[in-house]
C-alpha cells in the first residue's frame, strides 16, 4: 500500500540580495536622503562662520539663563522686558545655547535644520498624493527657495514658522483626504504651533483648511461641528501662552516688549497685528510697529517687484498654472482646493500689508512646493504631455525675465536653465516607449528646467551671510547703513538698490545680482534697476560700514547717509554690532560691581543692549525702553529707585545722534526722561572704555 505523505508547507523564499537592496535603496528612499543631505548643505553649510542678528542673539542667550527667561521670552538677562514677539522661534536656539554654550553656530544651525525638516515634511505630503516624482520636486522646491535658504542662514526667526507650516500642511492633506476629525486636530495644533513663532500669519491658513475640509464628502452638518470643534481647540492652543502669560502677576514676570499697557494681547494682536498694516487702520501708529519697506510698495504685482521677484518670485506663474494643471489631472478637489487657496491667502496677505522684510515671503514656499510638485507629478501619471511641457515652459520663461530684469550672473543661468527646458519638453514628447530609466532622466531634466535659477541664487547666497535683512542671490551685503530699498547709490546701472552708500564709502563693491550691494570699495555690482526706489539711503540707523562713518538716521534720509529722518538710534533688530570694545566695557563694569549690583549698566533701547550683553556672554544689562526704545519700563520713578538702592550705578548713553537706541530711542516719554535725568544728575566716567558711560549714585536721587 503506497501511502500519501502530507504536502509540506511551502517555505517562503527571499528575494535575491539585489532585488532587496534595490528595494531599500530605491528611487524614494535614495532621493530622499539626497534631497535633506542637499538642503542641509545649503542652510548649514559655514554656519559656524555665519552672521548673526545680535538683537536676537541675545535673545537666545538671555533665554538660555534660566527657565523663566526661557517661558517669557526675555530679552535681557535678568528678565525685565521681553522681546517683541511670541517666543516660539526662540525656545530651540536657547536650548541649544543652554547645552553647548553660546556661538554663532548654536544660535543659527536650529533655523537651518528646520527649513532641512521643512523640505522633508513638504516632500513626503506631496508623495502621499501624486508618488515619488511629486514628492522629490515639492521637496525640492522648497529646500531651493533663495529667501528660505537666506533667511535659515541666519538666526531671524522665520525658519520654525516654515516648519510649523509644512506640518500643518501634512496633516491638513490627511485631513481633507479622509475627512478625519483627528487628523483635522492635528492640523489646527500644528497651525497654533506656527502662532508660536510668528503669531497672527499662521492663522491665515485657515481659510484653505477649512474650505477644503468643507468640500469633502461628509453629511454637512458633521462637517460644520468638526470643523468648529478643530477651530476652537487650534485657537485655544495658539493662545494658551498670551492667557498664562496674563495670569502671572506683573511684578513676577518681564515687562512684555512693545506695548504700552504691558499686556501680551497687546503685543501679539496690537504691535504685531493692527500694527502691521500701517495708516489703514485707526490704532495702528499707537504701537509703533517697524514695517520696514524693504518689500517694496503693497500692491498685486508686489512679489514680482525688484525686492520679492528674486527671493520668491521665481515659480508664482507656474504655481497659478499648477492650480490648473490639479483640477485637470483630476487631482483630488480636496487637495486642490486646500493647496489652492493656501497659496492665494498667503500671496494676497504679502501683496497688501504695509511693510515687512522679504524673509517674510519663506512661508510661500511651502505651498508654492505643494502646487508644483503635485501638478507635475500628477500630469506624469495621467501621461499628460502638454501640462508637463507648460510647467516647465513657464518656469524657464519666469526665469528668464527675472533674470534679465536683474542681469550679471542670472542672465546667463537663465538662459541655461531655458535650454534644459527646452530639452525637457522634447524628451516629455519623445520618451513613447516610457521605460524607466528614460523617464528618469526625462523628470530630472525638467527639474533642472524649473528650478535651476532660484538653486544657483541659493548656492551664492552660502557665501553672503546677512544679519540685517536676510536676502538671497549675492544681495545680502547691507552693512553700509542700511538704505532700503532705492537708497544709496548702488553700482553701475545707477542708483537702486539695497544698502546705499555711507559718508566716506565709495559705492558698492559686493552687489550681485542688481547691485544690492553696500560695503565700501570699487563699483562691481551687476547691473542695476533704474534710478532709486522709495526712500532715501539713510536706514534706520546702523553701525558703521567699512569705509564710511555710519548713519544715524532714518528712511528718508540723504544718499550721504546722513540721514535725518525716521527711526533713527542704534539700528534695527538685526543690526549686528558687538565687538571687542563692547566686552572691554563689561570687564571693566564687572570689576567695578557690587554687592548689591543688579545691573552692571543700563542702556538705551535694544541694539546696545544686546551687544553689551553677548560681549559678556549674558552679563546684567538694563535695557531702557525695551526693543523699540519707547516702551515705559522702567518708569523715571523706578530708575531712581533702582540708583538709590544701590542696584544700578553705570549707565551708557548713546554715542553720535543722541539718545534712543533699538529701533530709535524715543525723543519724548520715559526713555527721554531719564536720559535727560542722567544727564543732568550723574557724573561721566572718565576712566572708563567708553566716554559715554555715567556714573549716579544715591545722591543724585536726592536721598
Amino acid at each position: 500500500m503506497t501511502s500519501i505523505a502530507p504536502p509540506s508547507q511551502a517555505v517562503p523564499v527571499s528575494p535575491p540580495a539585489s532585488v532587496a537592496a534595490r528595494r531599500r535603496w530605491g528611487v524614494w528612499p535614495l532621493g530622499l536622503v539626497l534631497l535633506g543631505l542637499g538642503a542641509a548643505v545649503l542652510t548649514a553649510w559655514g554656519v559656524w562662520n555665519g552672521s548673526q542678528s545680535d538683537y536676537y542673539a541675545s535673545i537666545a542667550l538671555s533665554m538660555s539663563k534660566s527657565w523663566s527667561n526661557f517661558f517669557f521670552g526675555a530679552f535681557d538677562p535678568a528678565g525685565t522686558v521681553t522681546l517683541d514677539k511670541i517666543p516660539g522661534s526662540f525656545w530651540v536656539p536657547a536650548l541649544f545655547v543652554r547645552v553647548f554654550g553660546f556661538s554663532t553656530w548654536a544660535i543659527i544651525l536650529p533655523n537651518a535644520l528646520a527649513a532641512v525638516g521643512a523640505a522633508l515634511i513638504t516632500a513626503v505630503t506631496a508623495k502621499r498624493v501624486a508618488g515619488t516624482t511629486a514628492g522629490l520636486l515639492a521637496g525640492a522646491v522648497v529646500a531651493t527657495t533663495p529667501i528660505l535658504v537666506a533667511v535659515s542662514r541666519s538666526n531671524q526667526p522665520e525658519s520654525f514658522f516654515v516648519l510649523a507650516i509644512a506640518a500643518a500642511a501634512w496633516a491638513a492633506v490627511h485631513a481633507v483626504q479622509k475627512a478625519s476629525f483627528g487628523w483635522l486636530v492635528a492640523a489646527g495644533l500644528f497651525i497654533a504651533a506656527a502662532f508660536q513663532c510668528y503669531m497672527l500669519e499662521a492663522w491665515a491658513a485657515w481659510p484653505a483648511l477649512g474650505i477644503a475640509y468643507l468640500c469633502s464628502r461628509k453629511p454637512w452638518v458633521r462637517k460644520i461641528w468638526t470643523l468648529l470643534v478643530a477651530g476652537v481647540v487650534s485657537a485655544a492652543a495658539s493662545v494658551a501662552w498670551i492667557v498664562i502669560v496674563s495670569l502671572v502677576p506683573a511684578s513676577s514676570r518681564p515687562y512684555i516688549g512693545s506695548t504700552l499697557h504691558n499686556s501680551a494681547w497687546e503685543m501679539v494682536f496690537g504691535y504685531n497685528g493692527l500694527g502691521r498694516f500701517g495708516s489703514s487702520t485707526a490704532d495702528s501708529s499707537a504701537y509703533n510697529s517697524f514695517t520696514p519697506p524693504f518689500s517694496g510698495s503693497a500692491g498685486i504685482f508686489r512679489l514680482f517687484n525688484t525686492q520679492l521677484a528674486g527671493q520668491i518670485g521665481w515659480l508664482v506663474p507656474v504655481t497659478l498654472l499648477a492650480l490648473v494643471v490639479l483640477w485637470i489631472a483630476k487631482v483630488p478637489r480636496t487637495i486642490t482646493v486646500l493647496i489652492g487657496v493656501w497659496f492665494l491667502t498667503y500671496a494676497a496677505m504679502f501683496s497688501v500689508v504695509a511693510g515687512m522684510h522679504q524673509f517674510y515671503t519663506a512661508s510661500l514656499a511651502v505651498p508654492m512646493a505643494l502646487a508644483v510638485g503635485l501638478a507635475f507629478g500628477a500630469a506624469r501619471k495621467a501621461n499628460i504631455r502638454w501640462a508637463q511641457a507648460s510647467l516647465v515652459g513657464v518656469a524657464a520663461l519666469t526665469a528668464l525675465i527675472i533674470g534679465i530684469s536683474y542681469g550679471g550672473y542670472s542672465i546667463v543661468v537663465s538662459i541655461l536653465q531655458l535650454v534644459a527646458a527646452a530639452v525637457a519638453i522634447g524628451l516629455i514628447y519623445w520618451e513613447r516607449a516610457r521605460t524607466r530609466p528614460l523617464r528618469f532622466v526625462t523628470a530630472l531634466v525638467a527639474g533642472v528646467g524649473l528650478l535651476l535659477t532660484p538653486t544657483v541664487w541659493s548656492v551664492v547666497t552660502m557665501s553672503h551671510p546677512s544679519s540685517i535683512n536676510p536676502v538671497a542671490g549675492g544681495v545680502a551685503d547691507m552693512s553700509g547703513g542700511m538704505g532700503g530699498p532705492g537708497g544709496g547709490q548702488g553700482g553701475p546701472g545707477g542708483q537702486g538698490g539695497f544698502g546705499g552708500q555711507t559718508q566716506g564709502g565709495s559705492s558698492s563693491a559686493q552687489g550681485g545680482p542688481g547691485g544690492f550691494g553696500s560695503q565700501s570699495g570699487s563699483s562691481s555690482s551687476q547691473g542695476g534697476f533704474g534710478s532709486g526706489g522709495p526712500g532715501g539711503a539713510g536706514g534706520p540707523g546702523g553701525s558703521s560700514a567699512q569705509g564710511g562713518t555710519g548713519t544715524q538716521g532714518g528712511f528718508g534720509g540723504s544718499s550721504s547717509g546722513s540721514a535725518q529722518g525716521g527711526l533713527g538710534g542704534q539700528g534695527i533688530a538685526g543690526m549686528s554690532s558687538s565687538s571687542s570694545s563692547d566686552a572691554e566695557l563689561m570687564t571693566w563694569l564687572e570689576q567695578h560691581a557690587t554687592s548689591s549690583t543688579e545691573y552692571l549698566v543700563a542702556t538705551f533701547g535694544a541694539q546696545q543692549a544686546a551687544g553689551l550683553i553677548i560681549g559678556s556672554d549674558g552679563g546684567s544689562v538694563l535695557p531702557i525702553g525695551g526693543f523699540s526704545g519707547s516702551d515705559p519700563v522702567p518708569t523715571l520713578a523706578e530708575f531712581q529707585a533702582l540708583v538709590s538702592s544701590g542696584k544700578l550705578t553705570y549707565v551708557l548713553l548713546s554715542g553720535a545722534g543722541g539718545g534712543g537706541g533699538g529701533m530709535g530711542g524715543s525723543s519724548s516719554g520715559t526713555s527721554s526722561e531719564i536720559q535727560s535725568w542722567v544727564e543732568q544728575n550723574c557724573s561721566s566716567v572718565s576712566d572708563s572704555p567708553s566716554s559715554n558711560l555715567y556714573s549716579c549714585s544715591a545722591s543724585s536721587t536726592g536721598s
